[in-house]
């Protein structure tokens, strides 16, 4: 019970905080470009507390789910009635200042906080330490204790720039330029991009920072789900194969593509066999096993925090171009999910940047009444010299406001199914 309610607090804290940031970011445009603001709430329902300061009613409020920055006339007047600090008399390159700042101030929050995080500590290098045996980096004649400095002309300097890479689809090989005893070498990779099978599946890490065999998360919409295996389920076998690691499971499971698999898991006092088909999934995987670390600097948690955004971005990327599908989203109860198995102050920060930047990214995608949407009508009504209807107004917002709330019960409704 206390676990539970310690996860809601955090899941609070993190509404909050990333809400009122963007709310504050459409809060400070509009001061700047003389926009009346109504009130600046953090928090919903009854007030706690209340102050009126220069034109603006500054509250908190009971209800810690978010917060409202009220523009004046966002809203346009029924009887055309607007005074000259109201939103609708403002340009149309004022009003989209106004719309997209809640955006960046999200992306800001992200950023401080990757930055913060990244900097103190070690981090992982592209220096290569040993390869998996059939690693086609050994193939390609590399050896233990080189450092790879590009991959097909752009160079990388840290780990996940090579976990990230985004591979060319017409292509399985890549140019490598490696580092051996302070000379540079050239060698032609083939093969970096293969077919696995994967299940949906991620691993709890130990103390001692290895990856168990016990699964902390399931995802959303994957084959584990379907087939019924839970988080907290320890992978006793994989075709009768015994899985004492993570590594054992996926290995286990990646030859397997589209074939029945055969998962023993023990829940509780009960072992219990699923019945999987694992995903084909094209992975980029060049059979690094070890890698070497480095005190990180100002430029290194720079490229982490550059690396994040480029991973959020490329998730709504898969989904809007079909790699992913809409039954691979989670909502509020997944990302709860998500935030009651996160330990400790640094991976609580990270998961608000995380979400800070989805949130962000989300809110400017082009679909009313988000503020994406609302900055195309805007640009339609500066193109075309005449103001969007009310009437069509309103019916988008309704709309898209009603295909949100759909999309959010669906989504919700398969974390629930997948968690109990």
């Amino acid at each position: 019970m206390i676990s539970f309610l310690i996860t809601i607090v955090k899941l609070l804290a993190i509404i909050v905080a990333v809400a009122t940031v963007h709310e504050f970011g459409h809060f400070l445009a509009s001061k700047l470009l003389k926009v009346g603001v109504e009130e600046f709430s953090i928090g919903f329902g009854p007030k706690i507390v209340q102050k009126k300061f220069k034109g603006t009613i500054y509250s908190l409020r009971w209800l810690p789910l978010g917060g409202y920055c009220a523009i004046e006339g966002e809203e346009p007047d029924e009887n055309g009635e607007e005074s000259e600090t109201s939103y609708q008399k403002k340009k149309p390159w004022e009003k989209i200042i106004i719309l997209v700042m809640g955006v960046t101030f999200n992306f800001i929050l992200s950023l401080i906080i990757f930055m913060c995080v990244y900097l103190p500590g070690e981090v992982a290098t592209t220096q290569i330490l040993s390869y998996t045996e059939d690693s086609v980096l050994v193939e390609a004649g590399l050896q233990p204790n080189d450092i790879i400095r590009s991959i097909n002309g752009k160079e990388v300097k840290l780990y996940s720039q090579i976990a990230n890479y985004d591979m060319p689809d017409d292509t399985n090989d890549i140019v490598i330029e490696y580092e051996r005893n302070g000379e540079l070498y050239t060698t032609t990779v083939k093969n970096a991009k293969r077919t696995e099978g994967k299940i949906g599946i991620s691993f709890v890490i130990d103390e001692q920072g290895n990856q168990t065999n016990q699964i902390e998360l399931t995802g959303a919409g994957t084959s584990s789900t379907e087939a019924g295996i839970k988080a907290g389920d320890i992978v006793l076998s994989v075709n009768d194969i015994s899985t004492p690691d993570a590594l054992s499971v996926v290995n286990a499971i990646k030859d397997k593509s589209n074939q029945e698999i055969t998962v023993k898991v023990q829940r509780g006092e009960e072992i219990l066999d699923f019945v999987v088909v694992p995903e084909a999934t094209e992975v980029f995987d060049l059979g690094i096993m070890t890698i070497g670390d480095t005190n990180s600097n100002l430029s290194y948690a720079f490229i982490e925090t550059v690396e994040n955004v480029k991973s959020v971005i490329g998730s709504y990327a898969d989904l809007f171009t079909g790699k992913v599908s809409i039954s691979n989203m989670s909502g509020i109860v997944g990302i709860g999910e998500v935030v009651s198995k996160s330990e400790g102050v640094m991976n609580f920060f990270f998961l608000m940047a995380m979400i800070s930047m989805a949130v962000g990214v989300a809110n400017i995608l082009p679909f009313p009444p988000l503020d994406g949407g609302k900055i195309v009508l805007v640009l339609v009504e500066a193109i075309t010299r005449k103001k969007v209807s009310e009437k069509v107004e309103l019916a988008l917002s309704y709309a898209g406001l009603g295909a949100l709330l759909l999309l959010t019960l669906f989504v919700t409704y398969k974390d629930i199914i997948r968690i109990i």
